[in-house]
């Protein structure tokens, strides 16, 4: 497969490069998730529980407590993985608005994202939490975001700056940020309503004025960054619907071209 170091480089000589000051982060360079590096000693038990078929972030954080609660020393992983799903799903039967509800009961498998290969029907919850490599590039005024699935790209501006109201709906969205400790906080709008899936059985295309806020946290002990993601959406959900995922460095890895072979159109 071809690499990208060519379109990585070509960006970096038009940049100012990041300096990495007042306390900020240092989160360049490619990540892994769980699933690809399953064997890597810096994984908890619950990144590798939640890795295939995802948390939210309420049931990420139960099933920590649930691990942590010397009680529970006797159960295996996988009792406590259950219970944390039924914690899940007692929790999330209100979080669908009447409207959601409706729509979540007339979705169509044949909505399904990405089900012709290409990414213009797949939805940017998705392109954020895909389990494949991604890269992260900062810089004083902006932070880039590089993925492998769909080679898509995303900038995040730091710069303080907005979009007119009659802006247009892209797949990605406009994507502005600040850093908040070690954390990075991205809020993206103006985002394509593509087809979500939700709790329960079914999905729902988001409202158009829908906000997506990503919280990237960098622990410094271990490398790993965490991801809480929000899709604030008061038509469809009566609160943030929340979701969760980690990743640790890779320095070693570049990103490949993303070539789309499942008749799904998924990973």
């Amino acid at each position: 497969m071809q690499s990208m170091t060519g379109l990585l480089l070509a960006v970096a000589c038009c940049a100012t490069a990041y300096a990495g000051t007042d306390g900020q982060p240092d989160i360049s360079g490619v990540w892994s998730n769980a699933l690809l590096t399953p064997d890597d000693e810096r994984w908890r038990i619950e990144d590798l529980a939640c890795a295939r078929s995802g948390c939210s972030l309420a049931g990420f954080k139960y099933l920590q407590s649930l691990l942590q609660d010397p009680e529970n020393d006797d159960r295996t992983v996988k009792e406590l993985f259950y219970e944390m799903r039924e914690y899940e799903q007692e929790r999330n039967k209100d979080l669908l608005t009447p409207v959601g509800l409706k729509k979540q009961a007339q979705y169509d498998p044949a909505q399904g994202a990405a089900l012709d290969c290409t990414p213009e029907g797949d939805s940017l919850r998705h392109q954020i939490t895909a389990p494949v490599p991604m890269a992260i590039e900062q810089y004083d005024d902006s932070v880039v975001f590089r993925y492998e699935y769909w080679n898509a790209v995303r900038t995040v501006y730091l710069d303080g700056r907005t979009l007119p109201p009659d802006a247009p709906h892209t797949r990605l969205g406009h994507s502005t940020g600040y850093y908040e400790g070690d954390t990075l906080v991205v809020e993206t709008t103006h985002v394509i309503p593509n087809v979500i899936s939700v709790p329960g059985r079914g999905a729902l295309a988001p409202d158009p004025d829908t906000r997506f806020v990503e919280r990237y946290t960098y622990h410094e002990d271990n490398g790993r960054l965490d991801l809480e993601l929000a899709i604030i959406d008061p038509v469809h959900f009566r609160r943030p619907y929340e979701n969760q995922r980690s990743f640790l460095p890779e320095p070693d890895w570049e990103l490949e071209e993303f070539v789309c072979e499942a008749i799904t159109g998924e990973y």
